[in-house]
C-alpha cells in the first residue's frame, strides 16, 4: 500500500468516526450529546454549500480507496521450486537480479537490463546488454546463455528455457573489458 493510500484511508477513517459519534450523540436522548448533536446537524443546515463540497470530497475519497482495495499488485508471481522439505518461492525481482550478477561475470558486457518470466519447469529471460567495443557480439551472447544457464542451474535449480538478448548499443569509452 502507497503512503498516499495509507494517509488518505487514515483521514477517512478519522471523518467516519468523528461523524458516527455525531450520529450516535443524537439518538442518546435529552441532555449535552443530544444537544450537541442538533446543534452540528443544525450547523450542517445552514451551511449548505460547505456540507455538500464535504460530501463531494468524502465521496471522492471512498471511490479512490474503492479504486485503491482493487488495484492489483504488478508484482508477478513467483516460481514456485518443490524440496523436500517444503516449497520455495523466488521472486522475479531476485531472479532478475541472478540474471544481472552472472551477466557482469561475462567479459564483453558492459550494461545488462534484465526481465524475467517462467514456472517450476524452467526460466525465460530477456536481456538487453551494452557491449565494449571490439568484442564479438555473437561470442559474448553466447558466453551469457552459458553462464545464466550455470547459474540458474547452481543456484534456482531450474533451467533455462530461453535467453533472447538485444544488443542495444556499443560502449563509447575505449575502456578495456574484463578478462
Amino acid at each position: 500500500m502507497k503512503t498516499l493510500d495509507r494517509v488518505v484511508l487514515v483521514v477517512a477513517a478519522a471523518f467516519v468516526v468523528v461523524l458516527s459519534a455525531v450520529v450516535l450523540a443524537s439518538v442518546a436522548g435529552p441532555g449535552f450529546p443530544n444537544g450537541f448533536a442538533m446543534d452540528f446537524f443544525g450547523a450542517v443546515s445552514e451551511h449548505k454549500l460547505v456540507t455538500a463540497a464535504v460530501g463531494i470530497l468524502m465521496a471522492l475519497v471512498v471511490l479512490y480507496l474503492i479504486s485503491a482495495a482493487l488495484r492489483s499488485e504488478d508484482e508477478p508471481t513467483p516460481i514456485v521450486v518443490n524440496t523436500a522439505l517444503g516449497d520455495v518461492r523466488i521472486s522475479m525481482s531476485a531472479i532478475e537480479a541472478i540474471v544481472r550478477r552472472a551477466a557482469r561475470q561475462v567479459s564483453g558486457i558492459r550494461e545488462v537490463d534484465a526481465q524475467a518470466t517462467g514456472d517450476s519447469e524452467g526460466i525465460a529471460v530477456s536481456t538487453k546488454i551494452q557491449v565494449y567495443p571490439d568484442v564479438s557480439i555473437p561470442e559474448v551472447c553466447e558466453r551469457l546463455e552459458n553462464e545464466l544457464s550455470t547459474a540458474f542451474t547452481a543456484m534456482v535449480g531450474l533451467p533455462v528455457k530461453s535467453v533472447h538478448t538485444i544488443v542495444r548499443g556499443v560502449a563509447h569509452e575505449r575502456s578495456k573489458p574484463r578478462a
